[in-house]
């Protein structure tokens, strides 16, 4: 009993995991700039119609609270009115906050549908809608930005077995070291797992490795994730930048690594993205 109850825990706390992982990839949707326009309803004094920017993010420990930096364009620029908190539901794709000024009380409630956001402020006590929201999310800065590249140049590969191999001549392990030239410079460490017998032609490997140096003059770090099978001969090799790996001048990079051998000689060709 003792036993299941443990198991019943374990699988609890890993769905519990899963809904949070899930709740924080729903509300990461949300981040960026959305430009739209703020109407007033009905006779409410000095209201006037706005076209707005709302500038949103998510806290990154609770991904329930969101955070709207909300600006009104006049005379072609921004004019900041203030922040508005809110609570993101992720089952329903609603925002919901209070308004709470020394002049007014009232609840904002937004509804969110891929790249479109509407909504109201609605005066308390009464509850009677003051403003119409309908925003448009913008094209993010990163991708109207990022432009694909290519790096080429060639680089000299060490590998070290290691001395915990299994008895089992199949599997392997070994470290490797890298020296890069070209349009990419500097130098990389990982690890590599093995499986397989080449004598047959088929064998396969993945591997991690962390790359230090420059990119076209670009200074960090990041790390690729290699995946290689070998079927009667014919090879497939996927190399790509694990995501929000990157560091300093090339956080943000993303991309894929070609490699062929020509005359005894390592090249590459590094088609990449950077913010």
């Amino acid at each position: 009993m003792k036993i299941l109850a443990n198991i019943a825990l374990t699988l609890f706390t890993f769905a519990f995991f899963l809904l949070g992982e899930s709740a924080m990839g729903q509300s990461s949707s949300l981040v960026g700039d959305w430009s739209g326009e703020s109407i007033c309803v009905g006779e409410i004094g000095a209201c006037h119609d706005e076209q707005v920017v709302y500038h949103v993010s998510v806290d990154g420990t609770d991904a329930t609270r969101v955070k709207i930096g909300a600006d009104k364009i006049v005379d072609g620029k921004p004019d900041f009115m203030g922040d508005i908190f809110l609570k993101y539901d992720a089952a329903n794709n609603t925002l919901t906050g209070n308004l709470e000024t020394p002049r007014s009380h009232g609840v904002w409630e937004f509804t969110v549908k891929g790249n479109m956001m509407w909504g109201t402020l609605s005066r308390l006590p009464e509850r009677k809608i003051v403003r119409q929201i309908r925003v448009t999310k913008n094209q993010s800065t990163a991708t109207m930005t990022a432009m694909t590249n290519h790096a080429t140049g060639t680089f000299e590969v060490k590998l070290t077995p290691q001395n915990d191999q299994p008895a089992d001549p199949s599997l392997g392990r070994m470290t490797f070291d890298k020296q890069w030239a070209g349009d990419i410079t500097g130098a990389s460490k990982g690890q590599m797992l093995t499986g397989g017998d080449v004598k047959t032609g088929s064998a396969g490997y993945v591997a991690i490795e962390k790359f230090t140096g420059t990119v076209k003059g670009r200074k960090g770090s990041f790390i690729f994730q290699h995946s290689a099978t070998m079927t009667a001969g014919q090879g497939d090799l996927t190399i790509t930048v694990v995501p929000n790996s990157g560091t300093e001048e090339l956080k943000g990079i993303t991309g894929k690594l070609t490699i062929k051998i020509e005359g005894g000689k390592h090249l590459y060709d590094f088609e990449y993205s950077v913010p």
